[in-house]
């Protein structure tokens, strides 16, 4: 495909040659005119000269001169030849009798240029021919001079044409080639800057125009960075569906909350969501009004997660045009979770207060209403408001050591030898193992150090002893094992008592729970012993868990970082 600048070069010369030749057809025409008009005047003169000379009878004299110049001349009086002389030339046969009194015909014939010349003098009619290429020559010097300087026009034209591209033409090319990569997104892209005044000022408002945008380009980038690691790190799913109900935008956390098979992104929502969430998707579109809604969603076959949703339209700034919907999904069954935990720890609380609370009101009531008299009765009400007393402090001061736990508040540690400690809290407690013939056997490594809270240490052994012997029958054996493995310590707890259950041995841990209520009450037990023993573990970096089996036994793992 020619170029623009080939293109008008083209154009001008074209348009050159074709002037060159019409102005070569015309001034040829007019200076053969002009020869023709001078050749047939001198040849009228000549004829004139030429029938004065046969007047006066001086042949011999025309004869000379006619052969001088090499004419062919026939001469005629009255239809009468009266003086020929046949040079060279031929007459041209078109000159005839009735031809005008002065008639010239310049032709070719047998390859030379001839004239032939016919005048009338008087009575005479003079015939003249001969050859001249005065007149070719003529127009062959017009047409080589007409041919130089058509030359010389196209070679400045195409001077002209070349400054043209160079100065205009070309700087215009680039600023288009320029601005086709900036249209593309290459806004690096810069134009040496022209030295023609004329152009100067669009290569310079084009490199400004490219740094602007560049600079637009990274600013959108960054803020595109900015809002994309925003909304990925953001916890709550994220969901954006254009106006034509199609997924634009999915963040990390939605993948995370509900696991879809496939991306989300060109999806339609009505599609791709779960059949509830579709339902609030829909209504917002219908309304254009946020919805915000906490909502329970099933994820899975056995799972159930509670959301707090927020359905929310995007309009333009006059509000006439919806662009879409954003919806925001924050996760709160944790939340929900520790709700009912506080309401059931509440009612546990209230449970177990109740139930002493009751017992003393009553003795007290039936004390008050004379029972004092009786003094067995006295002293067995006494006693039994001293032990309902004594559950409620234990409850509270169990309550406390919970709440001072979970606080997380930075224990005191010192270097402690466990194996000395796990001894003593063994023997402490044989005296109540003894009252159900129960034989604890210690299986302890020797200076096992850790770094610990001492009085923290031996509650949680305690604890862990004195649920074995609660829960085991009587004439049973409890093994009580500490060992070294590699960088840690492990304290273990056997009993063969009743054993726990598949479905409790993940509740064990929870504030209240027993596995055998009724056995727990009457060992004086609040339900807070494991919990306590947990948190404490997890306050020293450790570990606690727990394998059971039903109608066999339990042994409960404690694992603690030795100290270094």
């Amino acid at each position: 495909m020619l170029k623009f600048h080939h293109k008008l070069l083209l154009l001008l010369w074209t348009v050159t040659v074709v002037s060159f030749l019409l102005l070569g057809i015309i001034v040829t025409h007019v200076v053969t005119q002009v020869v023709f008009d001078s050749q047939e005047r001198e040849l009228a003169h000549e004829s004139e000269h030429y029938v004065d000379l046969l007047k006066h009878g001086k042949k011999g004299q025309l004869k000379n001169i006619i052969e001088n110049k090499e004419l062919t001349v026939s001469i005629h009086k009255q239809g009468q030849e009266v003086f020929t002389d046949k040079g060279k030339v031929a007459t041209n046969p078109n000159i005839t009798e009735e031809a005008n009194p002065t008639h010239f015909i310049y032709d070719q014939h047998q390859g030379q240029h001839r004239f032939t010349a016919l005048n009338h003098s008087g009575n005479y009619r003079v015939i003249i021919s001969g050859v001249d290429d005065k007149v070719h020559d003529l127009r062959i010097q017009i047409w080589k001079y007409l041919a130089l300087i058509g030359l010389v026009v196209m070679i400045l034209l195409y001077l002209i044409v070349r400054y043209i591209h160079r100065s205009y033409i070309r700087p215009i090319n680039d600023v288009t080639y320029a601005t086709s990569l900036l249209v593309e997104g290459h806004y690096h892209i810069r134009i040496p800057e022209s030295n023609v005044k004329e152009t100067k000022a669009l290569f310079v408002t084009t490199n400004k125009l490219a740094r602007q945008l560049q600079r637009l380009n990274h600013a959108q980038k960054l803020q595109a960075h900015r809002l994309t690691t925003t909304i990925e790190n953001i916890p709550s799913s994220i969901l954006m569906i254009n106006n034509r109900g199609e997924v634009v935008v999915v963040n990390q956390a939605y993948y995370h909350n509900f696991k879809p098979t496939a991306s989300l992104k060109g999806e339609r929502y009505s599609t791709c969501l779960n059949p509830k969430l579709q339902q609030y998707v829909a209504e917002s579109f219908k309304t254009e009004k946020p919805l915000y809604e906490q909502i329970k969603l099933q994820l899975t076959d056995v799972h159930d997660k509670y959301f707090d949703m927020a359905c929310v339209p995007v309009h333009s700034s006059n509000q006439k045009y919806l662009y879409g919907i954003i919806v925001v999904l924050h996760d709160i069954t944790q939340l929900k979770k520790l709700e009912n935990l506080r309401r059931e720890f509440v009612a546990n609380v209230s449970h177990e207060l109740k139930t002493p609370i009751t017992s003393i009101k009553g003795f007290s009531e039936t004390l008050l209403d004379g029972a004092t008299q009786d003094k067995d009765s006295l002293e067995m009400f006494l006693n039994i408001i001293h032990k309902e007393s004594e559950r409620i402090e234990s409850l509270v001061s169990d309550l406390l050591d919970l709440s001072h736990i979970e606080q997380h508040t930075t224990l005191t540690t010192e270097r402690l030898n466990l194996s000395e400690l796990t001894l003593e809290a063994v023997l402490n407690l044989k005296h109540l193992a003894s009252e159900k013939a129960i034989q604890i056997n210690d299986d302890i490594d020797e200076d096992v150090i850790v770094n610990g809270h001492r009085d923290k240490l031996m509650q949680v052994i305690v604890n862990l002893i004195s649920n074995a012997i609660s829960y085991s029958a009587s004439e049973s054996q409890i093994q009580v094992r500490l060992s070294r493995i590699r960088h840690q310590c492990l304290l273990e707890v056997e009993d063969h008592g009743m054993g726990i259950a598949p479905d409790d041995q993940s509740r064990i841990f929870e504030r209240f729970y027993r596995v055998d209520k009724a056995r727990s009450r009457d060992s004086g037990g609040t339900g807070l012993g494991l919990s306590i023993t947990k948190h404490i573990i997890e306050a020293h970096e450790g570990q606690i868990e727990v394998d059971s089996e039903l109608g066999v036994g339990s042994t409960f793992k404690v694992t603690l970082d030795l100290s270094e």
